[in-house]
């Protein structure tokens, strides 16, 4: 008797049908259904890590990650037994002889399997190997929102590098507390605005020496991703379901190989040979970028999480026109929620902040969503800038463009990631005027695609987001690594508003 064909992981198609017959016949029909499929010969082993996400089209995704090709784990879904299955196999990485060597974004190794199961939102229960999982509950009113998390090395063989993170000091990359203290406040759902990874290379020996000798991983393959996200984030991704954007460390040119095996909504898929920096650099047109989905929350709110990580936002629209098209593309999800219905718009790059000139001509982003941007979008939340920032504008600033008035952006992207106020290079950078001489308790005059903020703060700080609904609507208060708050904010949908305190004063800005 021949042996056994090993379980294939699911196209999209799969997938729909994997869930019909589970909504419509139980676990018998998608049993047989994988039938005759033989699990891995590397046997059973508990899993390494895991996790549940938002997913689209109405589902949620159970992840797992085990050893090697070991064989993946069964989950228990409403009391019925149910296997995972293999989203991406364990790989060795490129030969040490083959063209793709000398990219260590392509092909890196990853000595462990992904496995997946997707279920239908209405699912109640779910464990995996007697661990209980996550799952959303029907009445959200906690929200964690973290952003750029990874610990920042780049150090070039040659020439000048980004400042070196010390990933082993807490005071300096705080993400492993930050993920401790936002699951103590007990999140309904967690949202990662992008950027998971940062330890990508380090190749001046005197520079790496000192942090190889303290132990410290880098490098774009698993070691790389457990040490810089899946072991930090442990307590936070069991706390609740999380919603996941992609950040541009996560492009098919840096660290996207990770990102499609490990986080991605989409069907696993690999990333052709793309290098940083160079022609072959990933765009939106080459990066397998996902087209946005919604989530909806209950009548309350519906999120709709877009990618646009591949993004040239530095360009106008007029030098990236096939940039434009792909967001008329990949944004239709903008248009299905009813008119009535509160969304926030969930990106990496924001739309507006301060590290693009204020003189720029508007980018592809920016012109595409010029008089076709819902009027129910409230708020947009990104990462990207590494600070936290809110911009607010007078809900007549721009009535040419956004008669209904500009959503609010709002930007969490301190929780790990080394500050925009520890780099040389950025307009917050701190180095002279010393701690917090760049944070502001009110805008600069900037003009944001041609239009000046009418409020916001700007705070240099380790932080994340947690936002709390109550009768009055949605507040949120700023935190620090340990938990303590640096903010209280409330956030005014029907005027498209955050209003934060800023540190050492009363009085919402």
């Amino acid at each position: 008797m021949p042996p056994s064909p090993p379980c294939p992981a699911l196209s999209m198609a799969s997938r729909r049908l994997h869930l019909g017959l589970l909504a419509a016949f139980g676990a018998f029909a998608v049993l047989s259904l994988l039938g005759g499929c033989a699990a891995p010969a590397g046997g059973r082993l508990a899993p390494i890590n895991r996790w549940t996400q938002m997913a689209p089209d109405d589902t949620i995704s159970l992840r797992a990650i085990v050893a090697g090709d070991a064989e993946c784990p069964v989950a228990l879904v409403d009391g019925t037994s149910l296997p995972m299955l293999p989203r991406a196999g364990a790989t060795r990485g490129a030969l040490p002889d083959s063209s793709a060597a000398s990219n260590p974004a392509f092909e890196p190794a990853f000595a462990v399997t992904t496995c997946e199961l997707t279920l239908p939102r209405t699912a109640r229960q779910a464990s995996i190997d007697g661990q209980p999982m996550a799952l959303p509950v029907a009445d959200i009113r906690r929200i964690v929102v973290v952003g750029d998390t990874g610990c920042r090395i780049q150090v070039a063989a040659s020439g000048t590098s980004a400042p070196i993170q010390d990933c082993t000091n807490p005071a300096r990359w705080p993400w492993p507390k930050i993920a401790g203290a936002a699951a103590r406040t007990q999140p309904d759902l967690v949202i990662h605005v992008g950027d998971y990874h940062y330890r990508e290379y380090c190749n001046d020996p005197a520079l790496c020496s000192p942090l190889l000798a303290k132990g410290v991983v880098i490098g774009y393959d698993w070691a790389g991703w457990n040490a810089d996200f899946f072991t930090p984030a442990t307590p936070l991704l069991a706390a609740a379901p999380w919603v996941v954007v992609r950040g541009n460390h996560e492009n098919c040119d840096r660290a996207g190989a990770g990102w499609l095996r490990f986080l991605s909504p989409l069907p696993y898929q690999t990333c052709s040979n793309q290098s940083y920096k160079t022609a072959s650099h990933s765009l939106l047109t080459n990066n397998l970028t996902a087209d946005a989905y919604r989530i909806d929350l209950g009548s309350e709110l519906t999120l709709v999480v877009a990618d646009n990580a591949g993004f040239q936002d530095y360009l106008s629209a007029g030098k990236t026109p096939q940039d434009g098209e792909i967001f008329r593309n990949t944004l239709q999800a903008l248009h299905t929620p009813s008119a009535t219905q509160p969304v926030w718009l969930l990106l990496h790059k924001p739309l507006w902040y301060d590290l693009l000139p204020p003189s720029a001509e508007p980018n592809a982003l920016q012109a595409h969503l010029r008089n076709t941007l819902p009027a129910n979008v409230q708020f947009l939340l990104a990462g990207h800038e590494h600070a936290f920032e809110t911009i607010n504008f007078a809900p007549s600033a721009d009535p040419a463009n956004y008669p209904t008035g500009r959503p609010a952006q709002v930007i969490v992207g301190g929780s790990g990631t080394q500050l925009e106020a520890f780099d040389p290079l950025s307009p917050f950078y701190e180095g002279q005027g010393g701690a917090g001489s760049k944070e502001r308790s009110h805008p600069a005059g900037l003009l944001y695609d041609g239009v000046a903020a009418s409020s916001g703060i700007l705070l240099n700080r380790y932080s994340f987001l947690l936002l709390e609904r109550d009768d009055a609507g949605w507040a949120g208060t700023l935190m620090d690594p340990d938990g303590a708050p640096i903010s209280r904010c409330r956030l005014n949908g029907e005027r498209k508003q955050i209003a934060c305190v800023f540190p050492g004063r009363q009085r919402r800005e």
